[in-house]
């Protein structure tokens, strides 16, 4: 059977042979208001209409099968089950407006990128969610919080460019009238840095943000910490991402994920001066998290004022983002762990 959480009102009209006004009403009693069944609908559907739908679909979430609230930062991150037994990661955020709320996403169970200071990286892939399991996390995780969730961040386990057509489908169903109803400048897909996704993205016009965990600017340095990079360096990166400023106009961000004695020193300033010189892009800088093992510290006082100073002559904007869950050791990926382990 097919999920109704992902799919198109077109399509289900034209599954469900009905008309496109009773798809919309399906979808939106389903999806946007969160009803478990089509009992109550404002406006019933044809009776005929009805049984076709109930016999070739079904609109099941995963299940919540752990729930970790942290305190110090107001997090709640998520351990979903889904119907082959296999786990991921949803994580409800707290926001600066009162009562608002955004959930970062998981795409994949596992991640294939294998990056090094990452949690999710030593899972391996297991495999891609689908569009409608993604959209069935944010539902799951929308319904719970006590307040209003008017985001989406696609930066939980996976490489969402490496699962491209299921996330971006997933991403239109969360701002579609019918769907999550939030605005598609709200929904923010991240990527390690493939290149050629990069470049269809722009090519195909899409509203939601996009953010490169670029890491290291210098190509040695980042090779070693996310894999990929042998793949696609650093210049190709930069490349791809003028393409995109080209194609839609809009300011780049760049993540960065700050670890101690690793990437902070001022051959890293100078490589981000002359890598994207000529456009504009602003940073979010974000400590590790997975600090325990690998390695891989936070970074001191010192490096941490040396390595601002450093991007204050930059003259880009720059964000210092911290990792929710910190308190409750629950960075990207933990929980996944502790669940296969057990």
């Amino acid at each position: 059977m097919q999920s109704l959480l992902a799919i198109t009102p077109a399509a289900l009209a034209e599954a469900m042979d009905g008309s496109p006004a009773e798809a919309r009403r399906v979808l939106a009693h389903i999806r946007s208001y969160g009803n478990a069944s089509l009992e109550g609908m404002k406006r019933p559907i044809r009776v005929a209409v009805r049984e076709r739908l109930e016999e070739r679909f079904h609109w099941r979430r995963p299940r919540v099968v752990e729930r970790v609230p942290d305190p110090s930062d107001g997090s709640i991150r998520y351990l979903l089950r889904f119907e082959d037994a296999s786990v991921a990661e949803a994580v409800a955020i707290p926001l600066h407006k009162d009562g608002a709320w955004t959930v970062c996403l998981s795409s994949q169970v596992g991640c294939a990128m294998r990056c090094d200071f990452c949690a999710t990286g030593r899972l391996g892939l297991q495999r891609n969610l689908t569009a409608h399991e993604i959209v069935g996390c944010w539902l799951t995780v929308r319904d719970e919080v006590p307040g209003r969730v008017s985001g989406a961040v696609f930066m939980g386990q996976g490489e969402p460019f490496h699962n491209y057509d299921e996330v971006i489908a997933a991403a239109a169903a969360l701002s579609h009238p019918c769907g999550g109803r939030i605005a598609a400048k709200a929904i923010t897909i991240s990527t390690v840095g493939l290149v050629p996704k990069i470049r269809r993205f722009a090519d195909e016009g899409h509203p939601y943000r996009l953010i490169v965990s670029l890491t290291s600017a210098l190509q040695e340095r980042r090779a070693r910490l996310v894999p990929v990079a042998a793949k696609w360096d650093v210049q190709e990166v930069a490349e791809a991402l003028r393409h995109y400023h080209a194609a839609c106009g809009r300011r780049l961000t760049v993540a960065w994920v700050l670890m101690g004695g690793v990437n902070h020193d001022a051959e890293e300033i100078e490589a981000l001066r002359t890598l994207l010189a000529d456009i504009p892009w602003q940073l979010n800088v974000i400590d590790i998290n997975d600090a325990r093992e690998g390695g891989y510290r936070r970074v001191t006082p010192a490096e941490d004022d040396a390595f601002f100073d450093g991007l204050r002559t930059l003259g880009v904007p720059f964000i210092r983002r911290f990792s929710v869950g910190a308190e409750q050791h629950s960075a990207c990926g933990m929980l996944a762990a502790r669940s296969q382990q057990a």
